[in-house]
């Protein structure tokens, strides 16, 4: 009976020992991030960044947050279990916010009828003694057409307008009474429209040495850059900087010089900086050598697999044999 149980918790000791090393050799997932529009600045739990369409090397049987962000923009989130060994693909329909992007229209005299692209109407515009203003919001950028119904005795009208992304665009027009021999007269429009926000651009950052730590301006910082310290390619993106300001741009990883650059960035440009590490000077130190008995050992194997179990299971594996010749 005492050898049986022997057998038994030889075996289970075993399966252990397999169970826990395939536990550590996970292989790691992939997620494909695209969105419409593309250039947009995809994130994986708000760590690893880039500009769609991109491709992320995750840990994989795990869930991840990505998110997904544009100018001019709804936010997207979506959660995504990634799959060891497989490529999962995500794509983001992004929605304009039509908070941002706004067209207002002026017209004088007032009391008319305002139509977007002849869809969207706004009517009863201002006071026919004055002048009228309406908005209208989350327009995309492009072309589009305003028609203007003018109140009794004035002249309709209609003329194209671009709308840029994320800004306000003002269109002023003055109606012509019909008494008034007709000219055309082109609308006043304001093509550059006015900011909602500072522009900005974007600072993307590669680093040659995973888990850097890269900052900008010293106060906005990412750590463990591309994942755990090692020799690798990382990548980190700062969205929302400020553009005619020079940034200063600091890496630092364990057993490397620090790294520092200064670089400005263009309105809704994406400026990259490429940082390769240099070692560090190392103090020499004075080492005895062992004589070979003493020698210490090594604590893994070469295919990866620790020394320890691979000694124990072949020691069980003797236990095993001996427990056979002893039963005959």
């Amino acid at each position: 009976m005492a050898i049986r149980n022997i057998k038994t918790l030889i075996i289970v000791t075993l399966l252990l020992l397999l169970a826990t090393h395939v536990q550590g050799l996970v292989e790691p997932g992939r997620i494909a991030v695209y969105s419409t529009p593309s250039g947009a600045v995809a994130c994986i739990d708000t760590v690893y960044c880039d500009t769609t369409d991109a491709i992320f090397t995750v840990t994989g049987n795990t869930w991840h947050t990505i998110t997904v962000t544009n100018k001019g923009y709804m936010p997207w989130t979506y959660n995504l279990f990634a799959v060891s060994s497989r490529t999962q693909r995500v794509d983001a329909a992004l929605e304009l916010n039509s908070a941002i992007t706004v067209l207002q229209v002026d017209v004088t005299p007032g009391s008319g009828t305002v139509c977007l692209d002849n869809v969207l109407c706004h009517t009863g515009v201002g006071m026919f003694s004055g002048s009228g203003s309406t908005q209208f919001l989350g327009v995309s950028e492009g072309y589009h057409t305003i028609t203007v119904r003018s109140p009794g005795g004035y002249q309709d009208y209609f003329t194209p307008v671009y709308v840029n992304l994320a800004k306000t665009t003002y269109l002023n027009i003055n109606l012509k009474s019909l008494s008034t021999p007709t000219t055309p007269v082109a609308p006043i429009i304001t093509p550059i429209g006015t900011p909602i926000a500072s522009p900005t651009g974007t600072v993307r950052v590669y680093v040659d040495q995973t888990g850097s730590t890269v900052c900008l301006d010293t106060t906005n910082c990412r750590q463990n850059v591309g994942g755990p310290v090692g020799p690798g390619t990382g990548t980190t993106l700062f969205t929302n900087v400020s553009v005619s300001t020079i940034h200063t741009i600091s890496v630092t990883a364990d057993g490397y010089r620090p790294y520092s650059t200064q670089v400005t960035v263009q309105e809704d440009m994406i400026r990259t900086v490429d940082v390769s590490l240099q070692s560090s000077t190392l103090p020499v130190t004075t080492v005895t050598a062992r004589p070979p008995s003493e020698q210490p050992t090594p604590l893994a194997t070469r295919a990866g697999l620790g020394a320890v179990p691979v000694i124990g299971a072949l020691a069980l594996c003797g236990a095993v044999f001996l427990s056979r010749n002893i039963q005959r």
